[in-house]
């Protein structure tokens, strides 16, 4: 299984050089056909998203993690941004109602 980033402009060349496939976007339609391609890719099991990239499809990602576990969704923060992040414990809490 491999990577397939999907990457605002600032955020893919880091992702180019470490070797991973990535496709820089900047519209939405830009996302939603790399997001296709993604997850049309058979050997990809993990799709990192910037929080750039995510906001033009926040309810397409929705979907797919609701529908299709494989390959796995993960937004991660776009270069340059620095956001608060909820920990671990306020996400199981807003997933599932549990507090830790």
């Amino acid at each position: 299984m491999t990577f397939f980033c999907i990457a605002d402009k600032e955020s893919s060349l880091g992702f180019k050089l470490a070797g991973v496939q990535t496709r820089q976007v900047s519209t939405r339609l830009d996302t939603l056909e790399a997001l296709s391609v993604a997850r049309a890719t058979r050997d990809v099991g993990i799709i990192l998203i910037t929080e750039k990239a995510a906001s033009f499809v926040k309810e397409e990602i929705a979907q797919h993690i609701t529908h299709d576990p494989i390959p796995l969704v993960l937004e991660i923060p776009s270069r340059g941004e620095i956001k608060p992040h909820k920990s671990a414990g306020e996400l199981l809490k807003e997933l599932v109602g549990i507090g830790v």
